[in-house]
């Protein structure tokens, strides 16, 4: 094939890759960041305790981030599409059964593992372990962004959507409604996971100079001695406890500030939109700059945009500020990281060692939704965690800009 007809060729193969992924992830993202706005229909229909619902929203979190590295083996050995349709299959039967939960018990199996552990296992690392091998190099700081900003989607348009079908006709019928979207999350793993014959020679060279397979014990003494890394984690656990407090708890804030519920949704459909700005931004300055400085600055931006909303009025227009600015600093952590980690490490460990670094992020996630709902429940007001959370975000910027990045890629 000659060098004219390879160009368009990889032009369309990489354009339907990232549809898909972005597809994916912002079903993927749909379901997990809208747990806050389903909080309180789920709570009336299992007839739990705010706390109650908030313990098993954080276990949520704690196996969302444990299935990954797990999931990453799996997809290392066993395939990504067959790792990727397990994923679509588990959140399938996670949003139908939701519903169904009228105990402690059976809300946990649902919404406590076999949810999280479906979007898990389609979870950014995974995706983007699945296409990147397909991409040409240059493209894959690009795609990245573009895929991670697509959970902005997930707040923009499905926010609003999901509040209203609740609404209007409760939990059963707005989650039969969110099940037809993902049910189509089964087709679109298999045609991610597909071999693709016209991709490159050259691709499939460049990629492979930095994805030789390491066995997994091997990868993960040599991960855990790596300076980089380790600060990588200190920053995700910090990151996973800010984000539990967004997507579990921030609706439940401005409903304690007399905003309704349509005005939540409003806010995070903000959100969404600023959350897909930010992260095609960060992917795109990763090609640029030096990602730690691309993800140290997005880090330091969140205590500042904290303590000013803290010490404001709350008003709609400061909420939506607030909201928009959470969003711009948000998800944009994703490619610097997943790209620092592909970086050193190799595309083809990206899944296994980004995943088992989200695990970390969601050890921190697990007590942001956790500690957020005591917090509220016994002053009133998130100002406390808040004010933990101004402390955690600065020391993850102030640990990533001590990582050794000598040069963008």
């Amino acid at each position: 094939m000659t060098e004219k007809n390879t160009k368009p060729n990889m032009l369309v193969i990489t354009l339907c890759l990232t549809l898909g992924s972005v597809f994916l992830y912002a079903m993927n993202s749909s379901i997990r960041n809208n747990y806050g706005i389903m909080l309180s229909s789920i709570m009336e229909n299992s007839a739990l305790s705010f706390t109650d619902v908030s313990f098993i929203l954080a276990i949520g979190q704690l196996i969302f981030g444990l299935v990954q590295p797990i999931f990453g083996i799996l997809a290392s050995k066993k395939g990504n599409s067959l790792t990727l349709v397990i994923g679509a299959l588990l959140t399938l039967s996670g949003v139908l059964l939701i519903p169904f939960c009228k105990s402690a018990l059976s809300l946990m199996i649902c919404l406590g593992f076999i949810l999280p552990a479906g979007t898990g296992a389609i979870s950014f690392g995974i995706i983007m372990g699945t296409i990147t091998p397909k991409l040409p190099a240059k493209s894959v700081p690009t795609v990245s962004g573009i895929v991670n900003a697509s959970s902005g989607i997930g707040n923009t348009l499905m926010s609003p959507i999901i509040n209203s079908l609740i609404v209007t006709g409760g939990l059963l019928h707005g989650m039969f409604i969110l099940a037809i979207p993902a049910a189509l999350m089964i087709p679109v793993s298999l045609l991610l996971g597909r071999k693709n014959k016209k991709t490159s020679e050259s691709t499939e060279k460049n990629q492979a100079v930095k994805s030789a397979p390491v066995n997994t014990k091997e990868l993960f003494k040599n991960a855990f001695k790596n300076k980089t890394y380790i600060y990588l984690m200190i920053g995700f656990l910090t990151c996973g406890f800010h984000m539990a407090l967004i997507t579990n708890h921030l609706p439940t804030q401005f409903a304690s500030y007399g905003f309704s519920s349509e005005s939540a949704a409003y806010a995070f459909s903000i959100y969404g939109v600023t959350t897909i700005i930010g992260s095609i931004l960060s992917g795109n300055l990763c090609g640029k700059l030096k990602m730690k400085n691309v993800l140290g600055s997005f880090y330091g931006l969140r205590p500042i945009i904290i303590l000013i909303f803290l010490l404001g009025p709350k008003t709609m227009a400061t909420i939506t500020i607030f909201t928009a600015f959470l969003g711009f600093t948000g998800a944009s952590t994703v490619p610097p990281v997943s790209g620092l980690v592909g970086k050193t490490f190799g595309t083809i460990n990206l899944a296994t060692l980004f995943g088992f670094a989200f695990f970390i992020h969601q050890i921190g996630g697990f007590f942001g939704a956790w500690l957020g709902g005591i917090c509220f429940y016994s002053t009133g007001s998130y100002n406390l965690i808040w004010i933990s959370d101004i402390v955690l975000s600065a020391m993850a910027a102030i640990v990533s800009f001590m990582i050794k990045d000598k040069k963008a890629t």
